[in-house]
């Protein structure tokens, strides 16, 4: 019995220490800029929200954000305006988040693909890799960001953001 019963949890480690991921799908983009400008800006977004979030500045991430975004994180807990992005990130999430993970995270961004929507709006999927929180079987978390970024008074920002956690493949 205590054979079978070592076997089981044996069994049962090595199933979580390998658990699979679906890979991240090769980069594409759909459409086209209305402009070199338009695609150049929204790189910058893109690019300063990283920069931003490396260094725990809650003012800058709030800033690549509309007045009016709604980001959503993993849990499904969702903030209504850059103000109140600002003041969680702030007061609640960077105090309590190691900025070397975060300084990792940044680099680690992977962009999955881009989609643009006329003239004022463009769709970025991406993820990230993380060792903050836990992922089943693996070392680091994988986290997907779906950006979704409007052009506002002739500036891109980032109107809609959704994290999600990637779960390892199941069957």
């Amino acid at each position: 019995m205590i054979k079978m019963l070592t076997g089981i949890v044996f069994l049962s480690v090595s199933i979580l220490a390998h658990a699979d991921y679906y890979p991240a799908l090769e980069y594409k983009v759909y459409g086209t800029p209305s402009t070199k400008a338009d695609k150049k800006a929204i790189d910058s977004v893109i690019e300063n929200l990283w920069s931003a979030w490396a260094s725990h500045d809650a003012t800058a991430v709030a800033g690549v954000h509309t007045v009016d975004a709604e980001w959503t994180n993993a849990f499904g807990r969702t903030y209504r305006s850059s103000k109140d992005l600002e003041e969680f990130l702030k007061n609640d999430l960077f105090p309590d988040f190691d900025i070397e993970i975060s300084k990792n995270e940044a680099a680690s961004y992977v962009p999955i693909s881009r989609r643009y929507i006329g003239s004022d709006a463009a769709v970025i999927t991406g993820r990230v890799e993380s060792n903050r929180g836990s992922s089943v079987g693996s070392s680091n978390r994988k986290i997907g960001f779906t950006f979704v970024l409007t052009k506002v008074e002739q500036r891109w920002k980032i109107s809609n953001q959704v994290i999600t956690d990637i779960r390892e493949r199941r069957g």
